[in-house]
């Protein structure tokens, strides 16, 4: 159920954006573009204090952290940054410069660090990033631990550290054959599938599986640019663990509290956390427990993580 649950949050985050539904009293601080090579990264900022950086998943962008960077920046002291990843959503690509996709993740890296240099210059950012954007999250800490203060890695579908991979591998690129020969929401309900086994499709899942373009304007060409440039390429990281040793005094392992531990992304952090030594946090809801109903207590246990370090 929790990823039906994904996909439902995120049309109706997006109808809420489009017809300018406010989830919380904070008034935007800052919006603005950053130039990266190759691309211009949209951001908004929330609040004043230390800078949180949020890095999307799947979605790709700003949108879906919107109400819970208001909730911190309102309660908390904190500068809370939300973004579009690079070709996602605002943060167009030049038109003028050829994309090396064979270093996708590192240039998705490296734009994390050009944000963080731009809105909080000379000082380390604490980041959170969710599913894919914890993939890039956790590169950014081997590559860039400098930038870091602290580093919260929710739920990365990081394969290449299970028992399983190949076989995980395999599924994982039958969903993506799937994607290429019937569309996008047959391989979304293969990978729904795929990361909770207990999931089944019932009355509600055409809301959660339909790709309504007119509930966005982005929402089926970042599905889309996710599935060619990220699904077979993030996932298949090739992390060594131990490397994660010389840094784990920045690390947090997040997961959600209500997460089927089957799923992939689940049980990479707890062979992380065994291999390191270290204990996984975990926050309220599931894959995506930062938005819709369990947004606020996400939130608490969020700050209270902080709160201990």
């Amino acid at each position: 159920m929790a990823f039906k649950s994904w996909l439902f949050t995120l049309i109706l985050t997006s109808i809420c954006h489009a017809l300018d539904i406010s989830t919380s009293a904070a008034a935007k601080q800052t919006t603005g573009f950053v130039t990266a090579p190759g691309a211009s990264l949209y951001y908004e900022t929330y609040g004043s204090g230390p800078l949180l950086v949020f890095i999307s998943g799947a979605n790709g962008d700003a949108d879906i952290w919107r109400p819970i960077a208001q909730n911190i920046s309102t309660y908390n002291n904190y500068t809370v940054a939300i973004y579009d990843r690079r070709g996602f959503s605002r943060s167009a690509l030049a038109t003028t410069t050829t994309q090396n996709y064979t270093q996708r993740l590192h240039t998705d890296v490296n734009d994390t660090r050009l944000l963080i240099d731009a809105l909080s210059p000379g000082e380390p950012a604490t980041v959170l990033g969710t599913s894919s954007g914890a993939i890039v999250a956790l590169q950014m800490l081997l590559t860039y631990p400098d930038s870091l203060s602290t580093l919260i890695a929710h739920e990365p579908p990081a394969l290449t550290v299970l028992p399983d991979v190949l076989k995980l591998k395999a599924a994982q690129t039958a969903c993506y054959a799937t994607y290429r020969a019937a569309g996008i929401p047959p391989a979304m309900l293969q990978f729904a599938l795929l990361q909770d086994p207990s999931f089944t499709p019932g009355s509600a899942s055409s809301v959660g599986f339909t790709i309504d373009t007119r509930t966005s304007a982005y929402l089926s060409g970042n599905l889309q640019y996710w599935f060619e440039r990220e699904f077979l390429q993030y996932p298949f990281q090739d992390f060594n663990v131990t490397d994660f040793d010389m840094y784990k005094e920045k690390l947090v392992l997040a997961n959600g509290k209500t997460t089927n531990p089957v799923g992939s992304q689940y049980r990479a952090n707890e062979v992380i956390a065994n291999e390191t030594g270290l204990s996984v946090k975990y926050l309220a809801g599931s894959h995506v427990g930062y938005s819709g109903t369990t947004m606020v207590e996400f939130a608490k246990d969020l700050m209270e993580v902080l709160r201990g370090r």
